[in-house]
């Protein structure tokens, strides 16, 4: 078993105040987030819900790869978007939902298998398991 550590440091009131977020295992960097970062259209910080949304495109493209079972000489690529939202006083600005975007290249499946396998990668890999009670959607497709 493995443990990762992430610290956030915080100072200020909720709406005036800011902090930091330090990927402590890995030492691979500290990033700034505040309240109105968090809440704009146009992010000039990163915030939990970009963090959460890097956690699940990186471990949905290693859960996919995983059940693509590709052969050890098929480059498989996948390139994975998510857009995590999060929402107002209806979902008590908890997250209401999430939209995964997968397209695959070089994959030895039919697009159904592909898809079929896209769906149940999000439902599977660790952190789509976590979300389980958020409501995600799928677009998965296969490029030539």
């Amino acid at each position: 078993m493995s443990a990762r550590q992430a610290i956030a440091e915080w100072n200020g009131a909720l709406v005036t105040g800011s902090g930091t977020i330090q990927l402590a295992t890995s030492g691979q960097g500290q990033f700034p987030y505040s309240l109105p970062a968090r809440a704009a259209d146009a992010a000039t910080m990163t915030s939990p819900e970009e963090l959460l949304a890097a956690a699940y495109a990186s471990c949905y493209a290693m859960q996919l790869t995983a059940l693509l079972d590709a052969g050890p000489d098929e480059p498989v690529g996948l390139h994975v978007e998510v857009v995590v939202t999060q929402g107002g006083p209806e979902v008590d600005f908890g997250i209401a939902d999430v939209a995964l975007t997968v397209r695959g290249r070089g994959i030895g499946r039919s697009a159904e298998e592909f898809v079929g396998l896209a769906q149940q990668a999000a439902q599977v890999c660790p952190v789509g398991r976590a979300l389980a009670t958020v409501p995600k959607t799928v677009d998965a497709a296969l490029q030539s």
